[in-house]
């Protein structure tokens, strides 16, 4: 009995003894908000000149510690080894970081707990290696606190077994940034600094055969950070990109130096060590390249949304007003129109410049998300149809007559502007399909261009009104004045009608009555001004009676949206990486009531019965995000593929994950070639 029991006191110290083994770590070096420690994957050195440990941080929730360019705040860790033996050197590897705003303040570090893995070099092999280890650190939230933790871990020699920890810090090795081209998922990396005026620009090139959708840039230099933000910049393909950053000359000291860039792109990470030499500067062909191609597109896709219905209206009105003017008001109510385009466009570029600087999220058309300026818009829409059917003659306010371009008597140049700027107005719901590009690029790109970008997109606008302004003869070709104007008069007074139905109906998305009763007070405004007798007319009776029913057909909205999106989940509510673990493919569409484009594909492609089968065949998940109303999780979502505007449309699969991105005017051919794609490969 007693030898049973001693055999059973062995058994029970010899497994005490393994469990302490399989978990070899250091004590936590606790601080107020962080602790700190040494974990080992190993028991042992396992008779190798070099092994790894893993420096384990935790913090409590909402804090954060410093990468090693912390940004424009804060300090990276500093680690003191000397008093360790058998040790040559200890290489710390950091993990890939994330931004932050701390204290407002632009920062990069790690949040709640980080691994950083640590290499040891030692000097004998056969001899036990006793780690002495100081760490001084940061960690920020609302405030900043330092830390100081010493550590001590002992690692023996011999042959190793794993610990409790390994798997741990195999999975902090595997997402380290890939240091081989051959292994990473960018092809060819390169980079290159000049000298130009008192800065340096640095500007780093890379190439993947996959595309770009997020990418970010964390940069570390010897000489500190770039005075200002740095520039990425796509190509076409999204292959390729271009990153920019200024740096104050006076910190350099050397003509070669070494930089290392960490380029993240979702689930890819990719360490870049490069030593630099500095050239004479040199302007770069390919942004050059680029400006003229951007500037085309923009002055294309301006001269194409002429034509487009949302500017139809306001284009058709300046038309009748020609032919019962002279040739010689003609030609100035056109350049004062085209200056109203133009100066329009310029506007909402700078309004995006500047709530960019704000760090206020922008988009191609969000003035729409605004109830107040749909209330301002359509009731001035509203004025402009009950002026083409007789109601009132439409004034512009005194104020507005003393800022003329032009001396006249009359009010017709203030008028000439404000066509042109509702004109601009009015076009963007309809711009996505021609200058999508052009507005990613004037929202991604430096200031000078972004304006250039606005700039022609208003001059390609405006081109058939320059050209009359220019040709005045080109009038001679319409027909003279007659009893068929009047008809013309109410006909375009329809088109404003039902232009005044779709602004009203996208309001009603936000409120119903306010509008309304706002609608109201206006009309018994111009009644008791004598400006309006809709009771002498009852072609104005039928059409205020179409317009006060305006809540019927939100209801009847509704439904019909009911109806059309019964099939479709809700974007706010899902998650793809979710949805596509199952080898699901799913179809993701960004719309908005405001899109006319959003409105087209959902009409003639997507609401079509063929598309419908083609879906239900193929059992796609179909997922719809309306950005009728300004929505944060779109934003964020259409900023990971560096779009600043809708229809937004993509296939996701278990091996596209990354998604594959259609274009603003969807297809049958394009929609099925790209399921086939997904099945077949």
């Amino acid at each position: 009995m007693n030898n049973l029991l001693k055999k059973a006191i062995l058994i029970i110290l010899v497994c005490s003894f393994n469990t302490s083994a399989l978990s070899l770590s250091s004590e936590w070096s606790q601080a107020e908000v962080s602790k700190v420690r040494l974990i080992s994957p190993f028991t042992n050195n396992n008779n190798q000149d070099e092994f790894i440990l893993g420096l384990q941080y935790k913090m409590d929730p909402g804090w954060k510690t410093y990468w090693k360019s912390p940004g424009d705040g804060g300090f990276a860790q500093d680690l003191l080894w000397e008093k360790s033996t058998n040790i040559n050197n200890i290489e710390i590897e950091w993990p890939k970081p994330k931004s932050f705003e701390i204290l407002d303040l632009d920062t990069i570090g790690y949040e709640d707990e980080v691994i950083f893995p640590l290499v040891v070099n030692i000097k004998d092999k056969s001899k036990i290696t006793n780690i002495d280890m100081s760490i001084n650190y940061l960690v920020c939230k609302d405030i900043c606190i330092p830390g100081n933790a010493r550590i001590f871990l002992d690692i023996p020699a011999g042959k190793a077994k794993t610990t409790e920890h390994y798997h741990l810090i195999e999975k902090t090795k595997s997402s380290l940034p890939q240091t081989s081209l051959v292994l990473s998922f960018i092809n060819n990396f390169d980079s290159k600094a000049y000298k130009k005026n008192n800065n340096i620009l640095l500007e780093v090139k890379a190439e993947t055969s996959k595309y770009f959708q997020n990418p970010n840039i964390f940069i570390h230099t010897p000489f500190g950070l770039p005075i200002d933000e740095y520039v990425i910049d796509y190509s076409l393909e999204n292959k390729s990109l271009i990153a920019s950053f200024n740096f104050d000359s006076n910190l350099f000291t050397e003509e070669i130096f070494d930089i290392e860039v960490l380029l993240t792109d979702k689930n890819h990470n990719f360490l870049f060590n490069n030593e630099v030499k500095l050239e004479k500067f040199k302007q770069n062909k390919f942004f050059e390249k680029k400006f003229y191609i951007y500037l085309l597109i923009s002055f294309l896709g301006g001269l194409i949304l002429n034509i487009m219905p949302c500017v139809l209206p306001i284009l058709s009105i300046k038309l009748m007003s020609i032919i019962t003017n002279d040739h010689q008001k003609a030609r100035s109510s056109f350049l004062i129109t085209s200056f109203g385009i133009i100066s329009s466009f310029i506007l909402l570029g700078l309004s995006f410049l500047f709530l960019q600087s704000l760090n206020i999220p922008v988009s191609w058309g969000m003035q729409f998300q605004q109830p107040y300026f749909l209330m301002i818009i359509t009731s001035i829409i509203f004025l402009f149809m009950m002026n083409l059917f007789n109601q009132f003659e439409f004034q512009i306010p005194n104020f507005v007559n003393r800022i003329h371009f032009i001396k006249d008597s009359s009010n017709s140049y203030s008028k000439d502007f404000f066509n042109g700027f509702f004109a601009t107005i009015l076009a963007t719901p309809c711009s996505a399909p021609f200058v999508g590009t052009a507005i990613t690029a004037a929202f991604t790109q430096h200031s000078f261009l972004s304006i250039s970008i606005f700039f022609f997109m208003g001059f390609g606008m405006s081109v058939p009104y320059i050209a009359i302004a220019l040709f005045p003869k080109l009038i001679t070709f319409l027909p003279k004045p007659g009893k068929w104007m009047q008809y013309v008069k109410y006909f375009l007074g329809f088109l404003l009608l039902l232009t005044t139905v779709w602004l009203s109906n996208i309001l009603l998305n936000f409120f119903n009555y306010y509008f309304l009763i706002s609608i109201f007070l206006l009309l018994l405004i111009l009644i008791y001004l004598r400006k309006v007798q809709f009771f002498k007319n009852s072609f104005s009776v039928m059409i205020l009676l179409i317009f006060f029913s305006l809540p019927l057909f939100d209801i009847f909205q509704q439904q019909q949206d009911k109806q059309t999106d019964q099939n479709w989940l809700n974007f706010n509510f899902i998650n793809i990486d979710e949805l596509i673990i199952d080898n699901n493919i799913v179809f993701i569409d960004i719309t908005a009531d405001w899109c006319a484009t959003c409105q087209y594909n959902k009409i003639n492609v997507l609401n079509k019965k063929e598309v419908k089968d083609i879906f239900k065949k193929n059992n796609i998940i179909l997922v719809r995000g309306d950005w009728t109303k300004p929505n944060e999780k779109i934003n964020e979502f259409l900023n990971k593929y560096n779009r600043f505007g809708i229809p937004f449309n993509a296939f996701y699969s278990k091996k596209f994950n990354e998604g594959i991105l259609l274009s603003e005017l969807l297809s049958e051919k394009e929609i099925l070639n790209n399921i086939n794609k997904i099945n077949n490969d």
